[in-house]
């Protein structure tokens, strides 16, 4: 990776001032999560990150294409649609952005209000995700709430998700925000969710089993 030039430099010749060059701006990081997730169109990106503006996107987007950490594309016919995705080097911002919210679920505390949408407990789920515990056949996992949704496919111990809801799902968790939204943020929270059955579960009972194991819910 080559940095470009950045609007704000701190010009300090440190790896860690270089990094916040690219990334330490407001949205940017919040742009490369979207983009975890797989490519999107503008229009994706602008409804994902609520509070963005239309200027303000755009500007972080120019920033990650200068530096090589995200790329666009227009996509084969019919689509034939312009989207944004992750460079190998934006790809490799993954443990930065798994610890930076693992910090930052110590913060959370009880939500008030602000805007929240299901696909961001993805990058929680994928964290709490251990492959050591995938063998077996593929499973496709999906978390609902209010409507909404987001899937996972387990197979060959990887994990992948993306927004939206699977065609058929082999396990379904629901419930409501806050408490997928707590039970991510601990496995004793989210065993207790399960155990007062404030997180409803679909699926066959053995896929049910695996599936806990595998994000460390249920001991082995």
């Amino acid at each position: 990776m080559t940095g470009k030039s950045v609007g704000k430099s701190y010009e300090h010749y440190c790896a860690v001032a270089r990094a916040l060059d690219v990334i330490g701006e407001r949205w940017t990081l919040l742009v490369v999560r979207e983009l975890y997730s797989g490519p999107k169109r503008y229009t994706d990106l602008l409804g994902g990150i609520p509070g963005i503006s239309t200027d303000m996107l755009a500007a972080r987007l120019k920033t990650l294409e200068e530096n090589e950490v995200a790329l666009r594309r227009v996509l084969p016919p019919p689509a034939a649609s312009t989207v944004y995705e992750l460079t190998e080097v934006g790809q490799r911002l993954e443990p930065v952005l798994r610890e930076l919210g693992k910090w930052g679920l110590e913060l959370l505390g009880k939500r008030k209000g602000e805007a929240f949408q299901i696909h961001w407990l993805a990058l929680p789920v994928r964290t709490m995700f251990r492959p050591e515990r995938a063998a077996g056949p593929p499973l496709v996992v999906q978390f609902e709430s209010d409507g909404e949704a987001f899937h996972a496919r387990i197979a060959d111990g990887k994990i992948e998700t993306a927004n939206g809801f699977a065609d058929s799902p082999d396990v379904v968790f629901a419930g409501d925000v806050d408490t997928l939204a707590r039970a991510s943020k601990d496995r004793a929270v989210a065993e207790d969710a399960v155990a007062r059955g404030k997180m409803k579960m679909r699926g066959n009972k053995k896929d049910i089993v695996r599936v806990l194991e595998m994000l460390g819910i249920k001991k082995t």
